[in-house]
């Protein structure tokens, strides 16, 4: 598999080029505790030449592990990105590396707060301390959304009023 997306401008068809392939997933080099690269970097893209300038157009994907920052329990995500275009200066060389921009623009696609819904799964919270989901639906009339019955807003209610 290949690890990196070198484009030849030495004669370079006129009608552009299709490119199809992956990347290595290691192209990302940002495995942490919290995302892993599960899969390689998918690429579909049509490539033509104006002149001096390189314009690639396609769609780019590639699988992750997240950990949720809810409940911290791992799950698969596919980020995807259709609309990817770039436009690059090339005059003058013999070829152009597009690695860099293609795995830009699938890490800019990752989520910044990753959460199980993503993957269409519901968080699994351990609510022995309290309900820590901030983005349920309030219900009017409720004066706690937790099981326990404490809210994690209760403590502030203790505070004087001004």
């Amino acid at each position: 598999m290949q690890d990196r997306l070198i484009i030849s401008l030495e004669e370079f068809p006129e009608e552009g080029l299709r490119l199809r392939g992956e990347l290595d997933g290691s192209v990302f080099d940002i495995d942490t505790e919290a995302l892993r690269s599960i899969g390689p970097l998918v690429y579909d893209l049509e490539v033509q030449l104006y002149d001096t300038e390189l314009m690639l157009r396609g769609s780019l994907s590639a699988a992750f592990s997240l950990r949720c920052d809810r409940c911290l329990h791992y799950f698969d995500y596919e980020v995807v990105v259709d609309d990817f275009t770039l436009s690059e200066e090339v005059k003058g060389k013999i070829a152009f590396d597009a690695t860099e921009f293609v795995r830009e623009d699938i890490i800019l696609a990752l989520p910044a707060y990753p959460k199980c819904e993503l993957a269409d799964t519901e968080c699994e919270i351990n609510d022995t301390f309290g309900d820590f989901r901030l983005d349920k639906d309030p219900t009017l009339g409720v004066d706690s959304a937790t099981p326990s019955g404490n809210s994690v807003w209760d403590a502030l209610d203790q505070f004087p009023a001004k």
